[in-house]
């Protein structure tokens, strides 16, 4: 495959068009040779070896013309993946599951109209970071903040009233969950809501100040009527009509769209209301309003791209021109010494050559010697001798390639030597000129080597921040769950062994990834690969852990206040 093949097009002509002149100059010497002698007296003067050697050269110029324009023509082969950049606004669509969604006062219910329009919101919104949650008596997010909006879209079959098994509607936990993961990002922020504004105790206009705090905008549709409608009770299966949905005194349930909330959220945050229409126009005035939103920058997540090899070419181009400098247009003659002439082009050849060589030599050693180093590094890694692999990566250190300071930070991990792996990894993850992936998988181990240390706070900070970096790493959202519930409920305290296990979530293939990372880079482009570190806590442990916390926040209750008599409490609507 090749970058530009417009220059094949061209290598053809040139090198046609070259051989052509070679062709001519050869036939006007043979025209003057016949003008300028006999040609057997003519072979004695010139020796027979002088017309071979005029071949060769013209082949290697022509061979090195050819490769020139194969360079230029740009050929690639392998891939690699790069960062990919854009300029967008971060966007939370947030889609109300409660019951009261099933009222039929907007055909053919509310909840498929909200489908519809968050349909028509991720269509408009490609090209920014979109999230969708879902909320009834609590929030869920069905898919972070990405710009894979195909993915998103992929929710919309799934979405129903049992995507959240809590029952009511909690706006403002929901307002709150989005403000939480947007309030990370820079540049404009934006919350779309889609419901009938009915809400149960969650002071949505609480949630709505936290929201403007944060420079976050809400832009609410309101599903439903202001007059309402009953919340029609059918058979799961047949979906035939068997009743109307009643309140604890008996009385029908009657939900009406609550506009005045929504029109207060919105005024609060500067942004706007809109009652939901059978035209759906509100879209495209929503839209409007968000792409005036300021942009930010960032990573939207990486791309594969294939590898430049044009120095391949390039490379043995500079060799055959060199080669055609080196082979004399004529040799000594009869046995007679050689000329001046002959004597001064050989040294002045023979000087440029070896001035190259001493120049390139030298660079291409450090550079070999170096990768050496780095797999020999690589190699005690993989046989858990991490003193000798310490030592090789030191001696790979060179300016520019973080492979060995990330591999010499992973087998301090490995030592059990957290106090100087730590700041390694702080220091690899907050550099801000390092590609993406590394700053992530920096976070990851930086996270792990907190949670060693029991330093859950930090250790929280740092997962969140591989999340952040790498949002589609489970390994690293599962992490945060259990290092956040470390934080609220800290473990007793174990002993540790010299194979410690008790770090969350395993990742896979780490030994290998540790080999890819010293092996596969042969050019400045390349960038290291994430090894993880080995001996993590799999999800079995992490549950055990859970389980075990959660038994003794049971035992540690007051008993009094278990064994206290409470009044009877009406449960909350639960529409």
């Amino acid at each position: 495959m090749f970058k530009n093949p417009i220059y094949l097009l061209w290598l053809v002509l040139a090198v046609g068009f070259a051989a052509l002149l070679r062709a001519r100059a050869a036939s006007r010497r043979r025209r003057l040779t016949r003008i300028l002698g006999e040609p057997a007296t003519l072979t004695r003067l010139v020796p027979s070896e002088t017309a071979g050697r005029r071949r060769l050269k013209s082949a290697l110029l022509l061979s090195a013309l050819a490769l020139l324009f194969a360079a230029l023509a740009g050929p690639q082969w392998g891939v690699e993946l790069v960062p990919a950049r854009s300029d967008s606004r971060q966007v939370f669509i947030a889609v109300d599951t409660s019951l009261s969604m099933t009222a039929e006062d907007v055909p053919p219910n509310r909840l498929e109209k909200a489908k519809r329009e968050l349909s028509l919101l991720l269509a408009s919104l490609q090209g920014n970071r979109v999230g969708v949650l879902a909320f009834a008596g609590e929030a869920g997010i069905l898919c972070p903040l990405t710009t894979d909006i195909p993915a998103a879209k992929q929710i919309l079959s799934g979405l129903s009233t049992a995507s959240i098994p809590v029952p009511g509607t909690a706006i403002g936990t929901a307002m709150r969950l989005a403000v939480s993961s947007l309030q990370r990002y820079p540049g404009g922020k934006a919350l779309v809501l889609l419901t009938d504004g009915e809400d149960h105790h969650t002071d949505p206009l609480g949630a709505a100040e936290e929201a403007a705090a944060a420079g976050v905008k809400i832009f609410a549709i309101g599903i439903g009527t202001p007059e309402g409608t009953p919340l029609p009770v059918k058979e799961e299966n047949s979906g035939a009509l068997t009743g109307y949905k009643k309140d604890l005194r008996g009385q029908t349930v009657i939900s009406r769209l609550d506009e005045k909330t929504l029109i207060d959220m919105a005024a609060r945050t500067g942004g706007g209301y809109w009652r939901s229409s059978p035209s759906e126009d509100e879209i495209s005035e929503i839209m409007r309003q968000i792409m005036g939103l300021e942009k930010s920058q960032g990573v939207v997540g990486t791309s594969h791209q294939y590898r430049n090899r044009f120095l391949f070419p390039l490379g043995l181009a500079f060799l055959l021109l060199l080669a055609e400098m080196l082979i004399p247009l004529s040799d000594r003659p009869a046995g007679g010494p050689l000329s001046a002439s002959n004597r001064s082009q050989i040294s002045r050849v023979g000087a440029a050559s070896l001035l190259i060589l001493l120049v390139l030599l030298p660079v291409r050693a450090a550079a070999w010697g170096q990768e050496s180093a780095l797999r020999d590094g690589n190699r005690f890694y993989g046989q858990r001798r991490y003193q000798d692999a310490l030592q090789k990566y030191r001696e790979a250190q060179r300016p520019g390639d973080a492979r060995p300071e990330f591999n010499s930070a992973d087998a301090l991990y490995r030592t059990e030597d957290y106090e100087a792996a730590v700041p390694r990894f702080r220091r690899l993850a907050q550099d801000a000129k390092a590609p993406p992936e590394l700053r992530a998988a920096a976070f990851y181990n930086l996270g792990d080597a907190l949670v060693r240390k029991q330093d859950y706070t930090a250790a929280v900070g740092a997962y969140r921040n591989a999340v952040l970096l790498a949002p589609g790493d489970q390994d690293a959202r599962h992490n945060l769950a259990v290092a956040l519930r470390m934080l609220r409920h800290p473990p007793p305290p174990r002993q540790q062994c010299n194979n410690p296990k008790n770090t969350p979530q395993q990742s896979k293939n780490d030994a290998s990834r540790n080999k890819k990372a010293g092996q596969e880079k042969s050019s400045p482009q390349s960038q290291p690969s994430a090894p993880r570190p080995l001996n993590q806590m799999s999800k079995e442990d992490a549950q055990r852990i859970m389980r075990s916390v959660a038994e003794k926040e049971k035992t540690a209750k007051n008993p009094q206040q278990v064994m206290a008599p409470r009044k009877q409490q009406l449960p909350e609507e639960d529409w």
